[in-house]
């Protein structure tokens, strides 16, 4: 997998009472795993508000990693090896409620308001409310590609089973920290040994690599192994893992008059521009059939894609249909359809690009892009209600 582009979320937390030695251990790691992704081009998920202490001490290493990603950016984007903003939109998405924000001590409003000023991060407000943690969290995978686990609880382990739910990757690290609600079945840590034993529910890697064993290399050994060689560990396995999908929505009948010319556009122009940006097409009927059913493959591999770009040429119901369920499941949804087809009312309100089979082959691609760049992090439909 390419990693430029690639939104990450490094989550987790430390019981308050864990051995210093081991949270500064754990805070190394995440510094030099944050910095290389940066180099790399990825882009990041990151939580601003509290920086919660180790029990007793003000002064200590915080019980979460977000700041500690933060800082690791804003010298990135200091030192010129980071870039603000880039196709997938800024270099950080930041989730939370008008409280979480108000939550951030004065000692890391410097790093907040230079990640803002430099015009890196986009902030999305959710319903505040009783349930605005998990809320929260599902707008993380929302947003995310790749989640990295450390320790933690709960939070963390729901986290793991949303980016799951969506097809998304997640990778557990060993460590064990304990969790800062002291809650949860044990973690990332427990996570680890399942991922050891059926890696295909955590992530999949590309085809001659062994899950289990790329994953095995990342081992910290309770913090004994030198941090900078489980960052490696875990880049080397980032890097084999399958791209995200982008599962095609589109005119199949052969017969039909706009057939050929759906299928020189997908080819032509999406094909590459999908690869170059860091995806993998998926199309039915293209590539290996791992089902019995063809409805059950359909709607299977149009949930746990990334993106689903749907064309409307041929006004197809079916179609209708496809991009109706992705929208509802909140994924980010690209609309194409030729010009001059007559879209119905309310996917008209969708901007849509429409393609004029005349233009030249690097126009479209060109427009394509753009329309892509400006549509990707759509907003979802129906924002979630919070009671409270």
């Amino acid at each position: 997998m390419k990693l430029e582009g690639r939104r990450i979320l490094i989550a987790g937390s430390a019981d308050p009472e864990s051995p210093k030695v081991n949270l500064t251990y754990a805070h190394t790691l995440v510094s030099e795993l944050a910095n290389a992704l940066a180099v790399k081009g990825a882009n990041f998920i990151v939580s601003f508000g509290n920086d919660p202490k180790l029990k007793g001490r003000a002064d200590g290493p915080s019980i979460i990693f977000d700041w500690t990603v933060a800082e690791v950016l804003r010298k990135a984007l200091d030192a010129g090896q980071a870039r603000p903003s880039g196709i997938p939109g800024r270099l950080i998405v930041a989730v939370g409620t008008q409280k979480t924000f108000e939550k951030i001590p004065q000692q890391c409003l410097e790093i907040y308001t230079a990640l803002r000023s430099a015009k890196s991060m986009t902030v999305q407000f959710i319903e505040p409310g009783w349930g605005s943690g998990a809320v929260r969290r599902a707008r993380q995978a929302q947003f995310g590609d790749i989640l990295i686990g450390i320790s933690g609880g709960e939070g963390v382990e729901h986290l793991a089973q949303e980016f799951a739910n969506r097809g998304k990757h997640v990778i557990p690290l060993d460590l064990d920290l304990g969790a800062s609600c002291s809650d949860g079945s044990g973690g990332a840590s427990r996570l680890f040994g399942e991922a050891l034993s059926n890696p295909n529910l955590f992530f999949r890697v590309v085809p001659g690599q062994s899950s289990a064993e790329l994953l095995d290399r990342t081992r910290t050994q309770n913090g004994t192994v030198p941090p900078k060689q489980v960052c490696d560990a875990m880049i080397h396995l980032l890097e084999q893992l399958v791209p995200p999908r982008v599962f095609y929505v589109r005119l199949l009948n052969k017969d039909l008059p706009d057939y050929s010319l759906v299928e020189n556009f997908f080819r032509n122009i999406i094909d590459p521009t999908v690869i170059d940006l860091g995806f993998e097409p998926l199309q039915m009927g293209i590539g290996p059939n791992e089902y019995a059913w063809m409805n059950q493959a359909i709607f299977d591999s149009l949930h746990h894609s990334e993106v689903v770009l749907v064309d409307l040429t041929g006004v197809r119901p079916n179609c209708f249909m496809e991009l109706g369920y992705a929208l509802g499941n909140t994924q980010r949804v690209i609309v194409t359809a030729r010009k001059g087809t007559q879209v119905p009312f309310d996917p008209s309100c969708l901007e849509t690009y429409l393609w004029d089979p005349t233009e030249t082959t690097a126009k479209s691609r060109q427009e394509f892009r753009e329309h892509w760049t400006r549509n990707i992090n759509m907003p979802a439909l129906v924002r979630p209600r919070g009671l409270g």
